[in-house]
């Protein structure tokens, strides 16, 4: 997994959107950057994060890490999300798209405080994944109203 991952920073010899590597890395990074919006990147965002991609990609153990190190990766290095959200918008569906906004939710609860910076971002990623904000709202008060883990 790892391999497809890098191989998807060496060059664009191939259109990647068909890769699931590619697929995985692209909503990790969304992840990530909703992760990092508050300047604080906790670990128990971090396990809601593994726990999101593992649950919505059926990753687990050496390959959920690998993901992870290349999300965080790319995120340190990149200065646009554009790609993400484009290889997004082309292959998931709008019901895929409306589950990773929840799992976007999910990230940014972690830490049972909501920061302006990762509503502001939630609501712009929505936005440019043509979520609507009815489901915006409503998968914000799916993962609030759920019930906390200790």
């Amino acid at each position: 997994m790892l391999d497809r991952i890098r191989a998807l920073f060496v060059a664009d010899e191939a259109d990647p959107s068909g890769d699931p590597a590619a697929l995985h890395l692209a909503a990790a990074a969304l992840l990530i950057e909703v992760a990092k919006a508050d300047h604080c990147l906790d670990q128990i965002e971090l396990e809601r994060l593994h726990d999101a991609l593992a649950r919505d990609w059926g990753l687990s153990g050496h390959d959920l890490a690998d993901l992870v190190a290349a999300a965080r990766n790319a995120s340190d290095s990149s200065v646009s999300l554009h790609e993400h959200i484009d290889l997004i918008n082309r292959r998931f569906s709008q019901q895929r798209k409306t589950d990773l906004v929840r799992s976007l939710w999910e990230v940014a609860c972690a830490d049972q405080q909501i920061h302006h910076y990762e509503e502001a971002l939630i609501r712009r990623l929505a936005d440019l994944l043509y979520v609507s904000h009815t489901d915006f709202i409503r998968t914000k008060h799916q993962v609030l109203d759920a019930p906390r883990n200790p």
